[in-house]
């Protein structure tokens, strides 16, 4: 289904670009939200983190801005409006190769547009509503360099590349191809507080596009953006960014060439029937003034993120105190290593969460087991070092490092047949084994 969708989404952006590329001629651009598309904790703001194998995410975001772009005297006060309504939806998907690769597209659509044409004479001119015009679509990669899971901080890569898909003539578009990339780096504080920072560039083709504004100009760009998202809990979240992207030759010297806003919402998340969606309000303003800065702005979204691509059942994790916490699917790690792979974070985040709810468990056993093949030491050793893995996780999670004990027991207790590929299967696992409760 995930391959379907992304094909399928690939064609459309072919198709809209082959029918609007041939128009295009160089402009700015009012479209200055674009959201992740790989989902995530931010609205606008890359995480390190990447979609596992085959897992995606989908969705959209309807927002709008009022007065992103006008006519200001020398004061900044309003002589006339340019694009006084835009009212953008923005339908992207992306999907994982590996546990470190993703693919995402975004496609932009005005839905709306009060646009007043700035060519016309002010005593003349007068405001059109423009339905179901193109923005320039989004095409981007993201390779992930350190992961956050393991570190408490993680840092990605992300090059992308804009198609002039746009009808950059009411300035929903640049009108040009345009690459970049930005370098996302984030930090988890006790899975409570995430904090993102992202640093980018965009190459744009040097274009004046108002003959009488001398810093109306189109440049090479820097992208500054910072976020933070606050766990109220499993199911809400606090979220806050500030977003800038500004010419280089000229950062900072006028705000027309240096569009900033900050967004604040929040964020349900279901933990029930539908794991996986979110559903995002916001709201912010224009901090600068310049190209697409609006005087407020609303945003709303859904997104449905696959990152589970194991069996559909839900995992189960329930606590028999007297003897074991149980767990009914398997802790995957990386070949060869105790690594645990990403497909099995929620299998550990549940005996995170099951722990925290009970704190009259003082003590448990993480056990490490493998299989037959290989020497005996060596499976010692692995099956140690992945229980100490599965610990250090916890730990990272918020649990007290002296509640947990690791211990690997390597091939010593298998619970199947090693001569079969299925029991040596059941026989490289871990398990958790309570060793004191306390009274109550």
């Amino acid at each position: 289904m995930a391959r379907k969708f992304i094909k399928l989404l690939a064609m459309a952006v072919f198709a809209l670009f082959i029918a609007n590329s041939a128009q295009a001629a160089h402009n700015a651009d009012v479209i200055t939200i674009n959201p992740a598309t790989d989902g995530g904790k931010y609205l606008t703001m890359y995480q390190s983190g990447t979609l596992p194998q085959w897992g995606f995410n989908a969705g959209g975001y309807i927002d709008y801005a009022f007065e992103p772009l006008e006519y200001a005297d020398a004061s900044g006060r309003r002589r006339r409006g340019i694009v006084d309504d835009l009212l953008m939806a923005n339908i992207m998907g992306a999907i994982g190769w590996t546990d470190w690769w993703s693919t995402g597209v975004n496609v932009p659509l005005a839905i709306w547009e009060g646009y007043i044409n700035p060519n016309q004479p002010a005593a003349t001119a007068t405001k059109e509503n423009l339905y179901g015009k193109m923005g320039d679509v989004r095409l981007e990669m993201k390779f992930r360099l350190l992961d956050i899971n393991r570190y408490h901080v993680g840092l990605a890569i992300i090059p992308f590349f804009y198609f002039p898909t746009g009808k950059e003539s009411t300035f929903l578009g640049n009108g040009m191809w345009s690459p970049g990339g930005i370098l996302a780096f984030d930090a988890d504080i006790k899975n409570r507080v995430f904090l993102a920072l992202n640093a980018g560039y965009r190459n744009y083709a040097n274009t004046r596009y108002d003959v009488n504004n001398a810093n109306a100009v189109i440049d090479d760009s820097l992208i500054l953006n910072g976020g933070i998202n606050v766990r109220i809990n499993d199911s809400w979240a606090v979220l806050g960014e500030v977003i800038s992207e500004g010419v280089i030759k000229s950062y900072w010297q006028n705000q027309l060439q240096n569009p900033a806003e900050f967004l604040v919402g929040g964020r349900w998340t279901p933990q029930s029937r539908a794991k996986g969606l979110t559903v995002t309000a916001a709201g912010g303003r224009g901090i600068t003034t310049g190209i697409g800065s609006p005087d407020f702005r609303v945003l709303v979204g859904v997104n449905y993120r696959r990152a589970e691509v194991g069996p559909p059942e839900p995992v189960a994790v329930e606590a028999a105190v007297e003897e074991k916490i149980v767990i009914t699917q398997k802790i995957h790690f990386e070949f060869n290593k105790a690594v645990i792979r990403p497909i099995s974070y929620p299998i550990v985040d549940d005996v995170a969460y099951l722990l925290s709810r009970n704190p009259q468990i003082n003590l448990v056993r993480v056990e490490g087991h493998t299989d037959w093949i290989g020497s005996d030491a060596y499976n010692q050793q692995l099956s140690e070092r992945r229980a100490n893995a599965v610990r250090d996780y916890l730990i990272g999670k918020g649990i007290e490092s002296s509640r947990l004990a690791a211990v690997g027991y390597g091939e010593t207790r298998p619970v199947a047949d090693n001569n079969t590929v299925e029991g040596r299967a059941r026989n490289r696992r871990t398990e958790f084994t309570v060793v004191q409760i306390a009274p109550q």
